[in-house]
């Protein structure tokens, strides 16, 4: 393919159709999993070795997933109706389609207490969502749909990363411990807090300090500080918060060094 061909794509061609209502469909059954699985499985998210850690994140900070999911069956809506029209938007429909279908799997092996697949499925989203932040944010001059479009699709997906990020290494901690390692145990959990703050940087600086991602992370890092301090724990609740500070300060960073003048 010629880079002629590639920057005048065929938008309406039957692939990409196709792929949109795929991605369109995933996305709205989002919307039903949550109470689907919950009708099944009960409300497995508030017992067991997923509320264990001392790292696990305030109760509300859950709430997120509703934004997160109402915001992708209306960007993917958006995206049904109007197109992103660059030449790799097939890209961004299959990958998102993987994590919009990733996540209904994860509820449900979740629900069956299978956590190191959860792990497994989360790992899996989080490199689909990678990939379309890299192309939503460092190939932005091939989008050649309504700027609000792009902004929706950057800012949603960004959020879905940012709180995905996190929650691979939450998922981590709570499989971790449904093998017996101790949930009461500090130092092994901080070591996972280190981790996971030393990932989101590294992605904050790649996504150009994206708002989107940069705040879904804040998010849980936040709500993990309140987390740890409701269980006594100061020495995590402080590592949460510092280490919000420094994915800030990488997100303002990399943001600045790539600022059009």
């Amino acid at each position: 393919m010629t880079n002629a061909t590639r920057a005048t794509p065929r938008r309406n061609s039957p692939r990409v159709a196709t792929w949109r209502w795929i991605a369109a469909v995933l996305a709205l059954s989002q919307l039903a999993a949550p109470f689907l699985t919950r009708a099944v499985a009960g409300d497995f998210l508030a017992s067991g070795a997923t509320n264990e850690a001392l790292i696990t994140p305030a109760g509300y900070a859950f709430g997120l997933w509703s934004l997160i999911t109402l915001l992708s069956a209306t960007t993917m809506l958006a995206v049904l109706r109007f197109g992103l029209g660059a030449w790799w938007e097939t890209s961004v429909l299959v990958d998102a389609s993987v994590v919009f279908a990733g996540f209904s799997l994860w509820l449900l092996v979740a629900a069956q207490g299978w956590l190191w697949v959860s792990v497994v499925v989360f790992v899996v989203m989080v490199a689909a969502l990678s990939h379309i932040m890299r192309l939503l944010v460092r190939r932005r001059h091939d989008l050649t749909c309504q700027r609000w479009l792009a902004v929706l699709a950057t800012a949603t997906f960004g959020l879905y990363l940012g709180w995905s990020t996190v929650a691979v290494f939450a998922n981590v901690t709570a499989a971790l411990i449904d093998s017996g390692v101790s949930p009461a145990v500090v130092w092994w959990q901080l070591v996972v807090l280190v981790l996971a703050t030393a990932f989101a940087i590294g992605l904050a600086t790649m996504l150009r300090g994206t708002p989107g991602y940069v705040a879904g992370v804040l998010w849980a890092l936040v709500a993990i500080a309140v987390g740890a301090a409701q269980r006594d724990s100061s020495v995590l609740a402080t590592t949460a918060a510092v280490a919000a500070l420094l994915v800030a300060a990488a997100g303002v960073t990399a943001m600045r060094r790539h600022r059009v003048p």
